[in-house]
């Protein structure tokens, strides 16, 4: 199965010191990452995470937020691709 199925988002905003070790972090993860700020026009994610950001979701729910435990994101995406994996089979 190909990573690029799995969707991985990072939801930040600017002048946010956990976002940016974040990014660090999540640009070492081997899957695709869309970035939103939650303060961008017309974006809605502000209501929903303006006091948790940074937060990762993959497909959509939330994986983690505040600080980023990079070896356990790493295995977290890895176990939605086995289990990806798993349910094509």
């Amino acid at each position: 199965m190909s990573s690029a199925l799995l969707r991985l988002t990072l939801f930040t905003k600017t002048n946010c010191g956990l976002c940016t070790t974040a990014k660090e972090a999540l640009t070492r993860v081997p899957f695709h990452l869309d970035q939103i700020d939650i303060y961008a026009p017309g974006q809605e994610a502000a209501q929903k995470y303006m006091f948790d950001v940074p937060v990762v979701e993959l497909n959509g729910r939330v994986a983690m937020m505040h600080r980023i435990d990079e070896p356990k994101l790493i295995d977290i995406l890895h176990n939605a691709q086995n289990s990806e994996s798993q349910q094509k089979k």
